[in-house]
């Protein structure tokens, strides 16, 4: 083998072991991208959100919610929901709210009294 296709053999074994390295950390920053983005929120943490917005005008007799989200219809579309609601004391009355949360983002979609 003359010194010349040696050394293009070499730049092309480098140049090949680049792209190949390359394309390994490209295709691991989107795979944590995509993992950090269906990440799902701790439902507890969304009920003590929820309950952090209700102990201002009343106090909380008692809050649940479904840890694992369900399916649920909205606006004619099914999606994943946290499911919960809490009871508190207003004016001397018992009230029930209930509540839906975005999985992952913990965002409230409604809210509604029972």
């Amino acid at each position: 083998m003359s010194y010349e296709k040696y050394i293009n053999r070499r730049d092309d074994v480098l140049l090949a072991g680049f792209l190949f390295g390359c394309g390994l950390v490209i295709g691991g920053v989107v795979g944590a991208l995509v993992a950090d983005r269906t990440k799902k929120i701790d439902g507890n943490q969304v009920l003590q959100n929820a309950k952090n917005l209700f102990t201002e005008p009343g106090t909380i007799e008692g809050s649940w919610i479904e840890l694992q989200p369900i399916e649920a219809e909205r606006f004619g579309q099914i999606q994943e929901v946290f499911y919960g609601g809490i009871s508190r004391t207003e004016d001397g009355e018992l009230v029930q709210y209930e509540f839906m949360a975005d999985p992952t983002t913990g965002n409230f979609l409604d809210f509604y009294k029972l």
